[in-house]
């Protein structure tokens, strides 16, 4: 069940203090001059932005020691991550919460862990969410903002995080207008064509070779990227790390004999691309990317997935 609710934009502070009261609250603020996920120590520091680096190291840091103890079970809010973002998160489900693999460290955190995501008003210069999920999600959220003028469309599959005195019902008029803001959204950034995309991707296509002699193997595109997940581990004495790992990086492939099966730039850009729009497909049936952009924007020389996309083969 979904309930749905109003919330003035004059309350949102005063929404933002009273988690700030109950929970460990996340969320974007400036940083010197940057606009980051980092904890909230006043509704003042909330800015309504897109990051550049979304909120996926809170439940899976860059860099963390496997051995020691998670102790930290307090509850956490994160608001403000974007829709795309949240997604993200249900793709990195199936990869630490089943199969052969479960990590009970991001088990842990995202249990203590509720997400009201924002509803993005405009489309962003490099994001193309309309390809796969779109600026409103219809499922898979727990609290959802999206603004409608001077109130906010407040969906909640709880009332957990509900404030009785800052929040009144909605009715069919708001949901009429969301719909009317959402179709408007899609007339600004039309969907990709993807139909039976993981079936037409080259595996000869020139793109990887053009885009090895721009690349410069700095892996901005995997530190940015709200699912990717692959990861190093490594000792330090007597303890043992995880960090996070890029594909386009040399050492990524390389056995344990220096014998690298993946040698080229080309075949690693390759690599990338085609695990996130046919490997994967084929293992979990969805694509591994949500449309946030993040990868286009922080890469130094602009290698862009939509040519992927837009270049297969019809």
């Amino acid at each position: 069940m979904i309930y749905r609710f109003r919330l003035k934009k004059e309350n949102l502070k005063k929404y933002i203090e009273w988690l700030i009261e109950n929970y460990e609250v996340w969320g974007p603020a400036r940083v010197h001059g940057e606009t980051v996920f980092t904890v909230l120590k006043s509704a003042d520091d909330f800015v309504d932005e897109k990051t550049l680096l979304g909120s996926k190291e809170i439940l899976f840091p860059r860099k963390e020691n496997i051995f020691s103890p998670d102790n930290d079970i307090k509850e956490k809010v994160i608001i403000g991550v974007r829709s795309c973002d949240l997604r993200a998160y249900v793709m990195l489900d199936d990869i630490f919460l089943s199969g052969i693999y479960r990590d009970e460290k991001y088990e842990k955190r995202r249990k203590n862990t509720y997400f009201i995501n924002f509803v993005c008003k405009e489309p962003c210069e490099y994001g193309f969410c309309t390809t796969f999920y779109g600026p409103r999600l219809k499922d898979h959220f727990y609290m959802q903002f999206m603004d409608l003028g001077e109130y906010y469309l407040v969906e909640s599959i709880d009332k957990k995080l509900i404030k009785d005195d800052l929040f009144e019902p909605a009715d069919d008029k708001d949901l009429e207008l969301a719909e009317k803001v959402e179709k408007e959204f899609y007339k600004k950034m039309e969907p990709l064509n993807i139909e039976n995309l993981h079936k037409k991707l080259d595996w000869n296509n020139p793109l990887w070779k053009e885009f090895a002699e721009r690349c410069i193997s700095c892996g901005a595109c995997n530190f940015v990227c709200p699912t990717c997940f692959c990861f190093d581990v490594y000792d330090e004495g007597d303890e043992r790390y995880r960090e996070w790992d890029s594909c386009i990086l040399e050492g990524f492939t390389r056995l344990a004999g220096g014998l690298n099966p993946r040698p080229t730039l080309d075949l690693r850009l390759r690599q990338r691309f085609l695990h996130k729009l046919k490997f994967h497909y084929e293992d979990y049936g969805y694509y591994l990317c949500t449309g946030c952009g993040r990868c286009i924007e922080a890469c130094p020389v602009k290698i862009d997935i939509r040519d992927v996309i837009r270049g297969v083969k019809k």
